[in-house]
């Protein structure tokens, strides 16, 4: 009878620990979670992404700028990435050859979004 008690007491145990929910981060592990960011993407890619959005805009001038990255990343792959574009000031483009403006900021997410800074909201706003 003492074996059958403490068979029982087992089985009883399990049967609640079984039916116990578990915490709400346990129960999404190995989950595929459809709102979850992408892996990442290269320096490269991100700007390839900000050239073709800018050149799908009305009255794209992209031959006086030039964009240098802004990014921090220490990775060559991240979810975002920054890039300023700079005025070019030559003969052909005109202004002063010693000061280059920063036209506008653009930030590049993986999941392919483009966004431009607004200095007014300093936000980042869709293109």
């Amino acid at each position: 009878m003492q074996h059958l008690k403490a068979t029982m007491s087992i089985f009883i145990a399990a049967l609640l620990t079984a039916c116990h929910p578990l915490p709400e981060l346990k129960q999404t592990v190995g989950l595929v979670d459809n709102q979850s960011t992408p892996l990442g993407i290269t320096e490269r890619a991100a700007f390839e992404l900000l050239i073709v959005a800018l050149e799908q805009r009305p009255n794209a001038d992209l031959d006086c700028l030039q964009f240098l990255p802004e990014s921090n990343n220490d990775d060559t792959i991240a979810t975002t990435w920054e890039f300023a574009a700079i005025e070019i000031h030559d003969e052909i483009c005109g202004g002063d050859p010693y000061i280059a403006h920063v036209r506008s900021r653009y930030q590049i997410s993986a999941d392919g979004s483009v966004m431009v800074y607004d200095a007014i909201t300093a936000e980042y706003e869709l293109l």
